[in-house]
């Protein structure tokens, strides 16, 4: 089984007891509104469960937020306000977590030392 991680969605706007607000980075809301036209970071803000949110790093007002990939991949709502107006919607979350699979590197072989083109030697004179 694969470890868990977190991942950065923004800077933390607020938090209550038991709801985090933040102001989303821009590859955060694309990936939730797909080609929709860029805004600037931190116009759009979603809010969601602070149980979502890494235990690592726990949410703090003005600082970046981290969630737990593994529960964002169980695929659970916030609410979403894409201009920053106030008009907020639901969403699913799962979308955050896109291409974050952890893929280990491809391995690679090394040539032995036999193998390897000889070195020139510079000329200095």
């Amino acid at each position: 089984m694969a470890e868990s991680f977190d991942i950065a969605i923004g800077r933390c706007e607020s938090v209550s007891d038991d709801e985090v607000v933040v102001e989303l980075d821009t590859a955060m809301v694309s990936r939730l509104v797909p080609g929709h036209p860029w805004h600037r970071s931190g116009t759009s803000k979603l809010k969601l469960a602070i149980n979502l949110c890494s235990a690592l790093r726990p949410p703090q007002a003005g600082r970046e937020t981290f969630l737990n990939r593994d529960a964002i991949m169980k695929n659970p709502s916030g609410r979403f306000d894409l201009l920053g107006d106030g008009q907020y919607a639901a969403v699913r979350l799962k979308a955050l977590a896109a291409n974050t699979d952890p893929q280990p590197p491809m391995p690679t072989t090394k040539s032995s030392w036999t193998e390897r083109a000889p070195r020139r030697r510079s000329s200095r004179g």
